[in-house]
């Protein structure tokens, strides 16, 4: 055994917990060795210190408090029984109904509108034509392009790069589609497939 294992042990010699060979062992090497002495004499006086202590569990006291609690419970007379619930009087349910009817009418009426419409409607209209643009052509004088034929874009680019137009108000169709179909700008301008 090790002297590292020896002074392990110690707190179990001075507790008198060691059995055995160990107990043996240990204590022999005590007696070889003054400074394992006085670590075994200081153990042991530390563990007489503990044991004349006084101590005040909290286990205990929680104990004592919890037995009056429950005697002074035990004394104590039993609370009387509470009136039974009474039945909902009539204008009470009456109140309630009325109460869901306004909600539902006030529900109705922040929504809006008439119940049989659909409560959309498409944001746009069907294109006038599709066209679709030379891939070198630069933003700018496309935008002139779009201002000079008076249209709008209302959809696209597609996948594919199609772009749908419509003609602003005021300008006809075929205005705007005389100016798109001599632009060098412009690769292919047809109407819109369905």
């Amino acid at each position: 055994m090790t002297r590292d294992d020896i002074q392990a042990l110690l707190p179990f010699l001075a507790n008198d917990t060691l059995t055995g060979d160990e107990r043996a062992e240990v204590e022999a090497a005590v007696a070889k060795d003054a400074e394992l002495q006085g670590e075994l004499s200081a153990l042991k006086a530390i563990r007489e210190t503990m044991q004349a202590e006084e101590m005040y569990s909290p286990g205990e006291m929680g104990l004592a408090k919890l037995m009056r609690d429950v005697e002074a419970e035990a004394e104590a007379p039993a609370p009387r029984a509470s009136q039974p619930l009474r039945r909902p009087v009539l204008w009470q349910v009456a109140a309630a109904i009325l109460l869901a009817v306004v909600l539902g009418q006030a529900v109705f009426l922040t929504q809006g509108g008439d119940p049989n419409t659909g409560g959309f409607e498409l944001a746009g209209t069907e294109a006038a034509f599709e066209i679709t643009i030379a891939p070198d052509a630069p933003e700018s004088a496309i935008r002139d392009l779009l201002l000079e034929a008076g249209v709008e874009i209302v959809a696209g680019p597609s996948a594919l790069g199609v772009y749908q137009l419509n003609p602003i108000e005021g300008v006809t169709e075929d205005e705007a589609r005389g100016i798109l179909s001599v632009s060098d700008l412009i690769e292919s301008l047809s109407e819109p497939v369905e």
